[in-house]
């Protein structure tokens, strides 16, 4: 039987886990509202994908396609308590979307590179922008 190989085994200690959640992390926290403690993540939308699978008759082949790679990475936060939520974050590849042209304004932030992946300049202008608006 073959299985597919996922994770590390022993990366992190998890006592050196809950040691940090509970005298690092509650330290760094303490001096914060719940409301003014905000959490982001990012995910990846491939939005030309084709299925994984498909319903078939009994002994018909089936066939798939190269899988399209392109994407829209998106990054979403809130803070703490769920109350405020922030424009999502959109990162594309093209600097001027023809799908933008004519819009209103966009209900989302966006940005761009050539791979529509997060980078550090992008996290930087974003975290700046927040920064400001606090």
């Amino acid at each position: 039987m073959a299985k597919v190989i996922s994770g590390e085994s022993k990366g992190v200690d998890d006592k050196d886990s809950e040691n940090w959640i509970t005298e690092t992390l509650s330290k760094i926290l303490k001096d914060y509202k719940s409301e003014n403690i905000f959490n982001a993540d990012e995910t990846a939308l491939f939005f030309q994908c084709l299925p994984q699978k498909t319903l078939t008759f009994k002994k018909e082949k089936c066939f798939g396609g190269k899988q399209s790679k392109a994407r829209l990475t998106i990054m979403l936060s809130a803070n703490m308590t769920g109350h405020q939520k922030l424009k999502p974050l959109v990162i594309g590849r093209s600097k001027n979307p023809r799908c933008f042209k004519g819009a209103k304004p966009l209900e989302v932030d966006y940005d761009f590179n050539k791979k529509s992946w997060m980078t550090s300049e992008i996290c930087e202008k974003w975290v700046q922008k927040l920064d400001k608006r606090i």
